[in-house]
């Protein structure tokens, strides 16, 4: 019995301190995936989407690399924005960004949402 409880337990902790994405402001992380060259990230591409009820013309996030060991190798700011030629998320829409970084070693990458703008001026921040 105790073996069992051991084990699950150690499942648990597995779970509880897996790397993921972590949305906000109603903004949600579809995807995010990685661009490697030589044993370098040189940049990743996201996927966003608004589930909430205003449309969204910008957002902030933080990017943190990690290797296929679950070992941190880095951390970057990304943000994007609607402009003259990039229309601004709608309500239920998704945008796709590509960033470009350069981090040794990485092979994957977690967003977590900071801020959203919304196209009426408002904008929710992450404390």
């Amino acid at each position: 019995m105790r073996y069992i409880l051991l084990n699950f337990l150690i499942f648990l902790a597995c779970i509880c301190n897996a790397q993921s994405h972590s949305d906000y402001g109603s903004v949600k992380v579809v995807s995010a995936v990685t661009q490697n060259t030589f044993g370098y990230n040189v940049g990743y591409y996201a996927k966003f989407q608004n589930n909430s009820k205003k449309v969204v013309d910008g957002l902030k996030w933080t990017s943190k690399f990690y290797d296929n060991f679950g070992e941190l190798k880095g951390t970057r700011e990304g943000q994007w924005q609607s402009g003259n030629f990039t229309d601004p998320i709608s309500v239920g829409g998704t945008a796709q960004d590509l960033e470009t970084v350069w981090v040794e070693g990485a092979t994957k990458v977690f967003i977590t949402v900071k801020m959203v703008h919304y196209s009426d001026g408002t904008s929710v921040k992450r404390k």
